[in-house]
């Protein structure tokens, strides 16, 4: 949901700040005081086009700002945490976009620097804009079948991850039995190169690590003089001959207290301490000496472990840096060369699954496709009842449902939201409708039918009314009312029926201020929704202030309908 909009330096406004509540929230004022620009402000940071012909005169950038609350809004969630973009929260998400007088965009989400296309993707998942505006998710022929999918409820949705579960499994065995049908030629190249490569890596025979541990044996073999000398000189220290090592006189050191430890219990436990002194320093110049001892030059040894580490080396530089490389090569090597050599009976056994999973995921895209035209019919009979209703009766609407396509990951079926303009005359697609008010009309009608599916918080609709009075007045204002059950709905109206219906009411307004127009957005209350309502209705001012009051009652503008 939508809860505020900054603006500084778009087009007339300066500055504005707007905040949104639940249900329906309007925005009226005089034709050409800006309305339509704080739409416009709002397809930007949803990924629209823009230019620095939309800055402001003198100014050196345009900033616009968004907030909204997402607690609701799963799929946003996970494409935000896909994109490392989700606040700490969670449950906001801030959309911030700068546009400068010299062209150049950034935009930000969650304070985070990101892309256009970025933006554009999210705003997939916030707000629907209808009107003659980019954002209409509806006019894309790609998002019809994920609506009538969604239309469809839990028992169809059912039957779709049943399908998808299906067609997974046949894409699978599919590529297993395509990767089995290779060439056979080609089959044949490769189990001669693996068999040459097992041969040649079992003719060396290596040892889990044993490259690296002839590495270093090599490095002390060479090194031999100065470590036999250090090893010897740490040995004398600590051995001594004589009585004149540090480990006698660790002795004498400890016969020395032990004379004296009757007298105080201290000293009887540093004798303790000296003593395993000297047990560890005995033990380290065994392991001296034995190290020292084990230095001696063996020319034919250090002949030997060259010729291995060439023949280790060779392997490493084929099938990888280290021994356990080479050894998981050579294990799936092996692996690979079964399933070569026995390649008929598995081509037989992949074929048949293949065949398997195919009929299994054809009959669950029958079975989506049946539930799918029942549901076309369905959205047909309700939004054409719609358009009835707001006097649109000779245009008419459907969901054209056709099967029989490749099976995809959505089954086999093409949807299409189309319409005709009357009797006896073809259905075109819904984006080739040629009036701006028709199409929001005709957008409403689907929306109104599609409400509980939808999955979009946020709907726009920018002078939805345009060319519309009398009944057809209160019917749209009634609708828009009820839409805003199910969604949060923004409307740029001319019409008081609809003003008077929402749950929050923006007038719009241009002022001169230094030499310059501009444009300011301000909240209305009780009474200055009366003086709006009385400016909107025309006419004799003290009638139409009984007539706005009279709307506002029948809207149901009350303190109840306020706190909501």
């Amino acid at each position: 949901m939508l809860r505020e909009l900054r603006v500084r330096n778009l087009a007339l406004i300066e500055k504005a700040g707007l905040q949104f509540d639940p249900g329906l929230n309007v925005l009226t004022g005089e034709t050409g005081a800006g309305k339509t620009v704080l739409v416009e402000a709002l397809s930007l940071l949803l990924g629209g086009r823009g230019d620095s012909g939309m800055v402001a005169g003198g100014a050196e950038r345009m900033e616009l700002e968004a907030a909204f609350d997402i607690s609701g809004n799963r799929r946003l969630r996970e494409l935000l945490e896909s994109e490392d973009l989700a606040a700490d929260e969670g449950e906001e998400l801030i959309l911030r976009r700068v546009i400068g007088a010299d062209g150049k965009s950034r935009c930000y989400v969650n304070g985070r620097l990101s892309t256009v296309s970025t933006l554009s993707r999210i705003g997939d998942h916030l707000v629907d804009i209808h009107g003659q505006h980019e954002h209409q998710r509806l006019l894309r022929p790609a998002t019809h079948l994920e609506y009538l999918d969604e239309y469809g409820g839990r028992e169809h949705l059912e039957r779709l991850r049943c399908y998808r579960s299906r067609y997974e499994a046949w894409r699978e065995a599919a590529q297993a039995l395509e990767v089995a049908e290779m060439d056979e030629a080609e089959r044949l190249r490769e189990i001669d190169l693996l068999r040459f490569q097992v041969r040649e890596i079992e003719s060396v025979g290596p040892r889990e690590g044993e490259m690296e541990e002839l590495l270093r044996e090599r490095k002390r073999m060479q090194n031999r003089e100065e470590l036999f000398s250090a090893a010897r000189i740490a040995y004398d220290l600590l051995a001594g001959d004589g009585g004149e090592g540090v480990i006698d006189r660790l002795g004498e050191a400890e016969s020395a207290l032990q004379r004296a430890s009757f007298l105080d219990e201290e000293l009887a436990q540093w004798c303790g301490r000296l003593r395993e002194a000297q047990e560890s320093l005995s033990e380290l110049t065994r392991a001296m000496h034995a190290f020292a001892e084990g230095l001696d030059f063996d020319p034919g040894h250090l002949e030997e472990m060259e010729s291995r580490l060439r023949a280790l080396t060779d392997l490493a530089r084929k099938y990888g840096g280290e021994t356990a490389a080479i050894l998981e090569h050579l294990e799936r090597s092996r692996r690979r060369l079964e399933e070569l050599e026995n390649f008929d009976a598995r081509r037989e056994d992949l074929r048949r699954e293949a065949e398997s999973a195919h009929a299994a995921a054809r009959k669950a895209a029958d079975e989506l496709s049946s539930s799918r035209r029942e549901l076309a019919q369905r959205l047909t009979h309700e939004t054409n009842r719609e358009l009835e209703e707001l006097n649109m009766a000779g245009m008419r609407f459907r969901a054209h449902c056709e099967g029989g396509a490749e099976l995809g990951p959505s089954g086999g079926d093409r949807v299409e939201f189309q319409v005709t303009p009357g009797k006896g005359m073809p259905y075109r697609p819904l984006a080739r409708i040629a009036s701006g008010g028709e199409l929001s009309r005709i957008t409403l009608a689907l929306k109104l039918a599609l409400a509980r599916a939808d999955f979009v918080p946020t709907l726009v609709f920018d002078e939805v009314d345009a060319g519309i009075g009398g009944n057809t007045a209160d019917v749209l204002a009634e609708k828009l009312a009820r839409i805003s059950s199910y969604h949060q709905v923004l409307s740029i109206t001319h019409l008081p029926q609809i003003a008077a219906r929402s749950h929050k009411h923006l007038a719009v307004s241009k002022r001169e201020s230094g030499g310059r127009m501009r444009t300011e957005v301000k909240p209305l209350g009780s009474e200055e929704r009366v003086d709006e309502l009385v400016r909107m209705l025309g006419g004799e001012e003290a009638t139409a202030r009984r007539h706005a009051r009279a709307l506002l009652k029948a809207g149901g503008i009350g303190e109840a309908r306020r706190a909501r």
